[in-house]
């Protein structure tokens, strides 16, 4: 309980909950990749514990959590579907979808590996971190990748970058980073890392020269000024602030409820309506009798003013005048006002959820919550049809960065070099288009 101040008969409680709402200082992590201070591990945010702070604080968040979801899903598509290229007579490139049954080793890797599966947790962590870190397990002899899953990125780490090589050798998987940073722990595996830019056959040479059975071949959107880690463009939203507000305010609601006095009347009672309804008799009577003839005359005020039975019910009081000749009323009902009634911040929680939207590209339309001037402010078909359809075009880029283990798989394998694998667009038509009001393009 928070600390008590005592003034007579009113008391005033500091340090509630709510008080501490907003302006809490937090410290958000900051990648420095060129201060590895003489550790093997690259530090993720400054005390290592970059991704477990923002996921956190994202899983807080309904409006980033959302928009997240539709990145996730829009990359994905229908899922990965197999294609050869053909020219059509008038010269134009055509995209030939082939069924993964007329290629039986492809088929039982897909079964055995639960591919889908893979492909979505990959797809997870490149729109939530741009960076995901797939591994991969040979055969004996080094000719097959017969295994590959992938590893949770916020639970990878790269190793120090190898000053002789200048090459980033290896990178370190944890559960539990907060407790183990020393590479020698027993909770720490250590796994060779792949340069992403090599070919198959190169991979092979390599893996069979340092005797190499599993490797991680990191995966990520462009880095800019970065060494190590990504630093993601929409991350902006946690690191300026309008998380933390959207986050801040359903806390600060929800603890204005929990400790706001719940009062809808203030009764004023006048001394003067005692003297006048006992006249002599109320300065005879006995401290203990004066508190139960006000208590009496409390409860019955509340009782009528209390319940929906009770609505509408007035209550009548005699006006005086005092010994000094001023008017003074006998019992006066005020009501409070309910100060939530305005839906106070919820301006700022709308402003900081669209900002949050705007800065992960995802049209505020899609999720309901609509553009500005619209419509019922929630859009319209065609709204959220043109919004789908300008969102998936921007995922070509990114999918050829989350297609790159497919590629690694085909030429390793020595799969059909001319195969290949995107993911198939889910496409908004109009009902009259096609009855299902979709259909499946590449």
């Amino acid at each position: 309980m928070g600390r008590v101040t005592t003034y007579g008969d009113v008391s005033f409680g500091h340090g509630s909950k709510a008080a501490f709402a907003f302006g809490k200082n937090k410290s958000h992590t900051v990648v420095n990749p060129e201060d590895t201070s003489g550790r093997q591990i690259a530090f993720w945010g400054t005390d290592n514990q970059y991704p477990q702070k923002f996921m956190k604080a994202l899983n807080l968040n309904g409006a980033g959590g959302a928009a997240a979801r539709v990145l996730k899903s829009t990359h994905y598509g229908q899922g990965i579907k197999l294609y050869k290229e053909e020219v059509t007579e008038d010269g134009k490139e055509d995209k030939k979808m082939v069924s993964v049954k007329s290629y039986p080793a492809i088929e039982e890797f897909n079964t055995r590996m639960k591919m889908g599966r893979f492909w979505t947790e990959i797809i997870a962590d490149l729109e939530t971190f741009y960076i995901a870190f797939p591994e991969f397990i040979l055969s004996k002899d080094y000719s097959k990748i017969v295994s590959v899953r992938r590893q949770p990125a916020a639970k990878c780490r790269f190793e120090t970058i190898n000053e002789k090589s200048g090459l980033i050798e290896n990178i370190y998987f944890s559960h539990d980073w907060k407790s183990h940073v020393d590479t020698d722990s027993e909770y720490i595996s250590k796994i060779p890392a792949i340069d992403s830019y090599w070919h198959a056959d190169q991979i092979k040479e390599y893996c069979k020269k340092k005797k190499i059975h599993k490797f991680m071949l990191p995966i990520f959107y462009p880095l800019m000024t970065e060494t190590y880690y990504p630093e993601v463009d929409w991350h902006a939203v946690y690191h300026n602030g309008w998380m933390e507000v959207a986050n801040s305010i359903p806390e600060y609601k929800k603890n204005l409820f929990e400790n706001q006095l719940n009062l809808k009347y203030m009764v004023y009672i006048s001394e003067e309506y005692f003297l006048r309804m006992y006249q002599n008799e109320w300065a005879d009577y006995t401290p203990e009798k004066k508190k139960e003839i006000r208590d009496q005359l409390t409860s019955a005020i509340d009782d009528h003013l209390s319940g929906s039975k009770n609505a509408g019910k007035s209550i009548q009081s005699v006006v005086y005048k005092d010994i000094n000749g001023d008017w003074v009323k006998g019992i006066e009902v005020v009501a409070i006002d309910d100060v939530l009634k305005d839906g106070s911040y919820l301006p700022e929680a709308s402003a900081a959820n669209s900002e949050i939207m705007f800065a992960m590209g995802v049209d505020p339309s899609l999720l309901g919550a609509g553009i500005p001037g619209g419509k019922m402010n929630t859009g319209s078909g065609s709204d959220k049809r043109e919004a789908f359809s300008i969102l998936t075009s921007l995922f070509k880029t990114k999918r050829q960065i989350s297609l790159e283990p497919w590629q690694l798989l085909r030429d390793y394998n020595g799969w059909p070099k001319d195969l290949k694998a995107d993911f198939a667009n889910t496409e908004l038509t109009t009902l009259d288009a096609n009855p299902t009001g979709t259909q499946t393009k590449f």
